[in-house]
């Protein structure tokens, strides 16, 4: 029988994004940023982790989400 890799709760807390980290460098509150990461999400055809994690990347949020816009445009 196989034994199954458990990662380590330090592993699975890296893989997690800091929620309040980003609301504080996005400068936006909790409800604000799981609406963002929700459009993120369905435009970008990705799990709202996913969304999460690429929103820690974004520098400009503005910006960002002006160019995602045009990408839904295009669909």
């Amino acid at each position: 029988m196989k034994s199954k890799h458990y990662k380590s709760i330090e592993e699975t807390h890296k893989e997690q994004p800091d929620i309040q980290l980003l609301t504080q460098k996005l400068g936006i509150g909790r409800h604000d940023l799981i609406f963002i990461a929700t459009q993120v999400a369905r435009i970008e055809k990705i799990s709202p982790k996913e969304s999460l994690i690429k929103l820690e990347e974004i520098e400009n949020l503005e910006e960002y989400l002006i160019s995602l816009k045009f990408k839904e445009a295009e669909g």
